[in-house]
This record gives C-alpha cells, sequence and structure tokens, in this order.
C-alpha cells in the first residue's frame, strides 16, 4: 500500500532502470498489484500470483535469479507458464521498516539474457541500491504524510477554537489561520504566504515582529476597511529544540469575553418580575419598572437604603431584550474612590488580577446599574456624562470605541437637591432623571409589612426546618407596628435571626432581647450573633457542641470568637 500511494516515483524509478539496462521492468507491492512497469520489449505481463517467482521475492525477502524459466521449478509450476513469454529473471525485495513492501524485477526476453547475466552480481547490487532509494523515497512520504496529518489535526483543533489564531513561519509569513481569523478580520481571499504586518497593520503586530518579546492579554482596536476588531491579543514564540520555528498569535474579542462571563454567571441575575410582585413592592412600581423594561432609556430609582433598589433594577434587565447578556453593578459607596475610574472605564493594561476591562465595556449587549449615584466623586460624573452623551469609552494607545449598554442608576438622596447645591453634575442630572421611579420607606408601606412578615416567616421557617415554629399575637403585632428604619433589609435580618435562634414560640420576651418594640430600635445583625455565641460559650464550654448547635465549623467558631473578642 505504501508503494502504490506514491505510484508517480514508482514509475520514474521503473522508467529509469529499464533505461540504464535497457530491459523490462515490473515493480509490485506486497499486495502483489503493479505499481510501476515499462513495456520495452513485452507488450503484456500475465496475473502476478503469489506462486510466481516475483511472489516468492516477496514471500521470502530473497533474490531471486532465473536465467532459464525451463530449468526454475517455481516457473514450471506456474499455470501461466505456457502464456509467459519471460525467458529470463532478477528480482530484488524493497524493504521499509524491516519488511518486505514489494519487490524490482527485471523481466528478460532471451536476447537479453547473456548481457544481464555476463555479472548478475553487478546486475543484483544496482537492483539492491535502486530498491534501497526506493525505500528511503518510501520513508520520505511516510514523513511528509505524518507531517500532513499532524498538521490537519493541528488545523481542525485550530479551527475548533473560538478564538482567532493565525500561525507565521521563523520570518513572518502566515502558514495557517483558522476560520474565526477570518471572520474578525473580513478575510476574503487567502492570505497563507503574506507577511502577517501586511495583513494587520498594527503597532503591536509591528512591535513583537521587531523583538518577538512575547506578551499576553493587550487590549487591541483595529479598524480595516468595514471590519473592526475589538478585544485582546496575544504573540507567543513557536520554540522547537530551543529553536524559534515561528509564531503564533491568538485574538479573543469583547463579545466573546462578555459571553464568557455571562455564561459563568459573572454578575447576572435571576431576579424577575415574578418574584419582585410578590408582596416585596406595590403594584404600581411594578408596572411601571415593566414599562421601562421594554425600553433602553436609563432609568433612575430612588429608595432608602434597603428598600430593593437594586432587586428592581435586576427585574428591569431579566424584563427586558437584554437579559441574555450581562448585569454589572458599579458600587458608588466610596469605599473604592481611588479605583473606582479604572473599575467603570478600564485601562488598557493587562494582568493576572485585572482584565483592562472597566464595568461599562463588560456591560456591552448589557445593562449597567450603578448604586449611591450621588457619591460617584464629581470628575467621574463629568465623565460618565460625557459617556451617556457619546457612548464611547477612550482609552490610551486605543481609538474610541463605541459601548452599547443599558444604563440604570439609583440613590438615596435627592439628587436635584444636590444638583442646586453644586454637588452633583446638572448634565449628568440630566441624562438619568428621564424616567425615575420611587420606591417609598416601608414604614410608609403599611399595609404590605403583614405580607412581607408572613412570607419571611415561611421562608425561613422552610430553611432552618422549623415547621412547627410559631411567633404569638403579640409578638407579631410588635413587627407589624415597628417603623423599621433599615426598610426590607432590616426586616430580613430580623426576621432570620429569630426563626434561626427560637425553639419553639417567638414571643415578645425573645423581641425584648434584641431590643425590638414598637417604638425601639434593633441592634445589627452582628450584635445579634455576638449575643447568642457568648450566650452559648457561657452555657456550654464545649465549642465542638457550640459550633454544631450555630450551624458553623469549628474553624469559623474561633473566628467569630476573635473576631467579636469573646
Amino acid at each position: 500500500m505504501l508503494l502504490a500511494e506514491m505510484k508517480d516515483v514508482v514509475t520514474k524509478f521503473a522508467d529509469v532502470i529499464s533505461k540504464v539496462l535497457d530491459v523490462d521492468v515490473l515493480i509490485v507491492d506486497s499486495n502483489l498489484k503493479t505499481v510501476g512497469n515499462t513495456y520495452r520489449y513485452f507488450d503484456k505481463f500475465t496475473l502476478i500470483r503469489r506462486i510466481s517467482v516475483i511472489g516468492q521475492v516477496i514471500t521470502t525477502g530473497e533474490v531471486v535469479a532465473v536465467d532459464d524459466r525451463a530449468n526454475h521449478n517455481a516457473c514450471k509450476d506456474c499455470p501461466d507458464y505456457n502464456e509467459c513469454e519471460m525467458s529470463g529473471f532478477i528480482g530484488v525485495p524493497i524493504f521499509y521498516n524491516n519488511t518486505v513492501v514489494g519487490a524490482i524485477a527485471l523481466v528478460l526476453p532471451k536476447s537479453k539474457i547473456p548481457q544481464i547475466f555476463k555479472d548478475v552480481r553487478n546486475s543484483v547490487e544496482f537492483l539492491e541500491r535502486m530498491a534501497d532509494l526506493l525505500s528511503s523515497k518510501l520513508q520520505n512520504s511516510d514523513d511528509y504524510n505524518n507531517l500532513n496529518v499532524i498538521k490537519r489535526e493541528r488545523e481542525v483543533i485550530m479551527d475548533s477554537i473560538d478564538d482567532a489564531m493565525v500561525s507565521m513561519d521563523d520570518i513572518g509569513y502566515i502558514t495557517y489561520y483558522n476560520k474565526r481569523f477570518e471572520q474578525y478580520f473580513g478575510i476574503k481571499e487567502s492570505c497563507v504566504g503574506k507577511f502577517i504586518k501586511d495583513v494587520i497593520p498594527h503597532r503591536y503586530i509591528s512591535e513583537f515582529m521587531s523583538n518577538y518579546n512575547e506578551f499576553s492579554g493587550r487590549l487591541m482596536y483595529f479598524e480595516q476597511n468595514e471590519n473592526t476588531f475589538y478585544g485582546y491579543v496575544s504573540c507567543r514564540n513557536i520554540n522547537i529544540n530551543e529553536s524559534r520555528t515561528g509564531m503564533l498569535f491568538t485574538f479573543k474579542s469583547i463579545g466573546h469575553v462578555n459571553a464568557e462571563l455571562a455564561d459563568i454567571g459573572y454578575n447576572n441575575t435571576q431576579t424577575t418580575f415574578a418574584w419582585v410582585e410578590n408582596g416585596l413592592m406595590a403594584p404600581h412600581i411594578v408596572e411601571k419598572a415593566k414599562r421601562l423594561s421594554i425600553t433602553n432609556k436609563a432609568v433612575l430609582i430612588y429608595g432608602e437604603q434597603g428598600t430593593g433598589k437594586k432587586i428592581l433594577a435586576e427585574a428591569i434587565h431579566s424584563f427586558s431584550n437584554r437579559s441574555s447578556n450581562s448585569f454589572i453593578s458599579v458600587c458608588c459607596d466610596g469605599s473604592y474612590r481611588d479605583l473606582l475610574e479604572t473599575a467603570m472605564f478600564g485601562t488598557d493594561q493587562f494582568n493576572r488580577e485585572f482584565s483592562g476591562l472597566g464595568k461599562l465595556q463588560l456591560a456591552h449587549k448589557g445593562t449597567i446599574y450603578i448604586s449611591e449615584i450621588d457619591r460617584l466623586p464629581y470628575f467621574l460624573q463629568k465623565k460618565l456624562a460625557d459617556f451617556l452623551k457619546t457612548k464611547m469609552i477612550r482609552q490610551a494607545g486605543l481609538r474610541d470605541v463605541q459601548i452599547d449598554v443599558r444604563f440604570i442608576a439609583s440613590s438615596s438622596k435627592d439628587l436635584e437637591q444636590l444638583v442646586r447645591e453644586g454637588h452633583f453634575d446638572d448634565e449628568l442630572y440630566y441624562r438619568i432623571s428621564e424616567n425615575i421611579i420611587k420606591i417609598p420607606p416601608l414604614r410608609e408601606d403599611k399595609e404590605y409589612i403583614a405580607e412581607l412578615i408572613s412570607g419571611a416567616i415561611r421562608f425561613y421557617k422552610d430553611k432552618y426546618n422549623k415547621p412547627d415554629l410559631k411567633f404569638d399575637a403579640a409578638a407579631m403585632q410588635i413587627l407589624q407596628d415597628y417603623h423599621w428604619p433599615g426598610n426590607r433589609r432590616e426586616l430580613e435580618e430580623t426576621l432570620d435571626y429569630l426563626v434561626r435562634t427560637a425553639q419553639r414560640t417567638v414571643t415578645c420576651h425573645d423581641l425584648a432581647q434584641i431590643n425590638l418594640t414598637a417604638q425601639g430600635s434593633i441592634p445589627t445583625i452582628q450584635d445579634m450573633e455576638r449575643e447568642q455565641i457568648a450566650s452559648l460559650l457561657l452555657s456550654n464550654k464545649n465549642k465542638d457542641e457550640v459550633a454544631r448547635m450555630l450551624g458553623i465549623s469549628r474553624a469559623t467558631l474561633y473566628r467569630k470568637i476573635k473576631t467579636y473578642n469573646l
């Protein structure tokens, strides 16, 4: 089969041998199939059989020389003896990897026997050298086929990768690129053999080609004709036996980065209006939010801490036509003002901890939610207003990049008043205040307090597996009359604590333990936890038992003991 795969080469070998010796030549493979032959003295050859002399060469792997077929048993026993026109024969095996893969045979008419057999040893040696040379050609062909298989496997792998990839030789001429590369850079005609800098004339490519210094994940913007690529580029040298034999560039688009982040749930939300409507917010608030969800307009949500502003923003995103893309949130609480600009607008720097993309870019095609926007530094308010006007991000080393993002902001303060006082940018307020949703504090929403309390009790009883736990009437009344300064968040934390720590029935005494009365105040959840741990430690010196009762690990218990200085 190996000989058959290089039939053209075998045929040339047969012609050369025939011309040198002035005889007919027959070359067959191990399956006794003719691969190369000449017709100088014979018009045809009989069917080659395993019992024939050439079959004997292949079977034994030995040289066979016949100067008179009438005196050779293999010839006399051949069923084609009477039809065969040859008078003499010399055959040598062709070895490849210590296996006979075929044979070269001289098929002699009677007139050529004296000439060839005058020095039969030289004739045999010549054929053996030709057989060895043909074997080396087989090796080259086999190596070439193996390389082609490896090359094809590499191409299949590259084509199956979502990132664009292009490989080059050691000088920089393209050897292969995958389908994604064609898509990103608008390749219409083959660019194999072209210089990479001519195909992608970008400074990152030129820089790498001048010094061959590898880099990874540089943010790149490239526009040519009608095609635009915006994403990351990485450059690698291909080194074999400590020698650079080629180069490989990979390109990952911002769209695929966002898709991957969405696949792993990066800041995405499962909150829906069906959940919000379950007593969390008044119907008129939900209805207005739904109407705004189906638009791409900016939304400003007003409400005190704990009223559920982020929950409503998540529901708006989930109800919109952007729900399959990312929901990205930014909190302007002042805890990282120095980093806030980078977090929002990004940078062209890339490292393991930071992708270089700002949250506005990560929210491309999705929604960005900026909470407590009143705490955004004034210089960033101006920059954000400019973005909302142009929808363009400007970064060093890149052209302006257009970002498609839905904008939702929230605040617990009156932004209009802050504008009058000079503490909030008037243009930013103009761009975010066209559609305002106000969530009233819980104390102004008395009709929903009882429903919220009942729903929270059912939820936490199920979570803590306490189906028989009850709240007596007096305790329920205090909970409903309490003014809840922390709104829904405070209500949730309080009922979580009460259900988790109560045994059979929650009474007024249990509420008094946490200083909760209709007019009183409630400590933080940390205060409640500290008090519970201290009480258990006093009554039970076995910390393993305390940890078990609290439902936490021993290590966590020790950490909390240290935190609360107990």
